[in-house]
């Protein structure tokens, strides 16, 4: 499916898309993807929307480590969104 093909979907096709990808080996790295994409991904603007994919393209080995902050992630942007992410699901369960 093409980057075009993704930007004609409805949110909750997106959503439905996502919650297949999201699911993984480790259920670290499930606890923060699903945590975000349930109570987060909706009021996200755009350009965070489309993050989650690349998000989701990663490794599960290095979401783990970034999602147990052993490590971050080299590239900036990326960064700069699983930060944004860990804080936001972190946020909601405290």
């Amino acid at each position: 499916m093409s980057d075009q093909d993704s930007a004609e979907m409805s949110n909750e096709d997106l959503k439905r898309k996502y919650r297949w990808q999201c699911r993984r080996g480790a259920s670290e790295v499930e606890v923060v993807l699903y945590g975000y994409l349930d109570n987060h991904f909706d009021v996200e603007p755009a350009e965070r929307q489309a993050q989650f994919a690349t998000l989701l393209a990663c490794e599960d080995a290095d979401m783990f480590e970034w999602f147990t902050y052993r490590s971050e992630p080299t590239d900036p942007k990326l960064q700069e969104y699983v930060s944004h992410v860990l804080g936001l699901v972190s946020a909601k369960k405290g």
